[in-house]
């Protein structure tokens, strides 16, 4: 129902905590699905794994996620470019709580259009707390689905025929 993703998982430690801990307080009839990235420290992976719930699957990594998000209720994740294009194409309620630290605009200015746009819920990283991505989680799945959109997301076959026009 609930899909929860930290990207490379180097900078997904606070999502992951509060994932388990919103999913821990969440109804048990909610199947809900972490991808820690592979990168997470080990210990921080291994703390999530003793404080999951039972209705938590924990994974580092799954090569299925396109289709994992197409089957979900809900996706929540930072909001690297390439996680927003699944969740995009699989039409499902997103919450993006996007990755800020340093000074880093990207996720947050992309997050912020998605959610002008109606697409999506957005956290700021530093108002993450377990409650309030609880509450975000259960207003997304109380809610309809995105309304349809006209963004255009094969940018990669159209960067590639533009190379391609270039070099010939």
């Amino acid at each position: 129902d609930v899909v929860v993703s930290a990207g490379g998982g180097a900078a997904g430690r606070d999502l992951a905590k509060a994932a388990v801990a919103a999913a821990r307080d969440s109804s048990a009839s909610r199947r809900w699905c972490l991808i820690t990235g592979p990168n997470l420290p080990q210990a921080d992976f291994d703390a999530a794994a003793a404080a999951a719930p039972a209705h938590l699957a924990l994974f580092r990594f799954r090569k299925d996620f396109p289709a994992l998000l197409a089957a979900a209720e809900l996706s929540v994740s930072q909001s690297g470019y390439n996680t927003v294009g699944d969740v995009l194409q699989a039409g499902c309620r997103a919450v993006y709580v996007p990755f800020a630290a340093g000074g880093e605009t990207e996720q947050t200015v992309r997050a912020g259009r998605l959610r002008r746009l109606g697409l999506a819920t957005m956290i700021p990283e530093d108002a993450l707390t377990p409650q309030r991505l609880a509450a975000a989680v259960e207003a997304g799945l109380a809610g309809p689905r995105p309304p349809s959109h006209r963004l255009d997301l094969d940018g990669a076959r159209k960067s590639a025929a533009i190379l391609r026009r270039l070099v010939d």
